[in-house]
């Protein structure tokens, strides 16, 4: 049995009410040994909110039910206020499901008291004020179960972006990893060999072989430092709207005919929808100019049981198709319902990636 540090304030809030069972002692004749009972409804109140034994919070929560009936019933037709005692314990204490044990006996409590009154009670005014406040006690629970699910909801679904964002953190690096390796691993392993051949020739005198080599040494640095700002402005966010300004602005400098169709609202879509989209069109467009030979390349952006990316290039294509190109976008999907097929290997090479559709909230 372990003592909690700390219960909300909320609970205790709803104990001023008390003053109603024990001043009814004093005020409106309620037997004296009433004051037991609800003495032991306020111990038993308090157990459940500060104790975790599951055996004594069961008896003590039978006994709060207990409590309410009896004093409907058989002292004041007005202590069915107190079914409100139970709410606060359903929803943030127990976070009771519809079909627990705990739901299922507060309602039974509850229809049990409407039902009586209404086939018992001759007073018409009785039967009414039965209803309203059953009514009301109804639409609170309700009001309360639907705030506590929508915050359920939300802090799973910030826990899961803050995941998700956590491992395309990670996959950025390691794309990151293999972009530095694969732009600049192989260029300075020839730089390097053109370097020894250019220093064994500057010894044999080969002058004009060796101002031959310096120059390709000088525009394949160039080259390389150009592609390092490449991939250090791949580095830096940017939305989908800036993703594709850039992209325009990019295509602008090829020789490549581009055009853009899209009618999405793409400030609506979640940060980590903008991420993954301006990431995947990144990553396919670099495809394109870089080693697709293309003429022209247009990009569809729509709306289609999800958002589809569709990019399509009059290039060489493919060849043949494994199943294991794109694997930097793959990898990107893994962290998000998503897929990506190759519609068309070429004449035209059509690419297409679905994803999941999640709005800003």
């Amino acid at each position: 049995m372990k003592k909690l540090q700390w219960a909300h304030p909320m609970y205790y809030i709803s104990l001023v009410y008390l003053v109603f069972p024990f001043g009814g002692i004093i005020l409106w004749g309620y037997p004296e040994w009433t004051f037991w009972l609800t003495l032991a409804f306020v111990c038993a109140y308090l157990y459940i909110i500060h104790f975790d034994d599951k055996v004594l919070q069961t008896v003590a929560w039978y006994y709060l039910l207990a409590y309410i009936v009896y004093m409907t019933l058989q002292i004041n037709v007005n202590m069915i206020w107190f079914a409100f005692y139970p709410v606060n314990l359903l929803i943030y204490r127990f976070e009771a499901r519809l079909k627990s044990w705990p739901f299922i006996t507060y309602l039974g409590v509850l229809a049990f008291l409407v039902v009586e009154q209404l086939l018992f009670s001759s007073d018409i005014s009785v039967k009414v004020f039965v209803l309203v406040v059953s009514a009301f006690i109804l639409a609170w629970l309700y009001f309360l179960y639907q705030e506590r699910e929508k915050d359920k909801y939300r802090q799973e679904s910030e826990q899961k972006n803050a995941y998700i964002n956590l491992l395309m953190a990670e996959n950025e690096r390691n794309r990151i990893g293999r972009d530095l390796h694969d732009t600049l691993g192989h260029v300075f392993a020839m730089m390097t060999l053109k370097t020894e051949l250019a220093l064994k020739q500057l010894e044999k005198g080969q002058y004009d072989f060796v101002q031959r080599e310096l120059k390709e040494l000088h525009q394949t640095s160039r080259s390389s430092m150009q592609d390092v700002r490449q991939i250090v402005n791949n580095l830096k966010f940017r939305t989908a709207s800036e993703e594709l300004a850039h992209l325009q602005e990019m295509f602008a400098m090829t020789s490549i005919d581009f055009q853009l169709h899209h009618d999405l609202d793409l400030d609506s879509l979640s940060p980590v929808m903008q991420s993954t989209m301006t990431m995947i069109l990144r990553e396919l467009t670099n495809n394109v100019v870089k080693h697709s030979q293309a003429k022209s390349c247009q990009i569809d952006l729509y709306e289609e049981n999800g958002l589809v990316i569709k990019v399509k290039d009059d290039g060489c294509g493919f060849g043949d198709v494994t199943g294991k190109e794109l694997t930097s976008i793959r990898e990107r999907l893994l962290l998000v319902k998503g897929r990506v097929d190759i519609v068309s290997s070429q004449n035209p090479t059509i690419v297409q990636v679905w994803l999941e559709e999640t709005k800003e909230k």
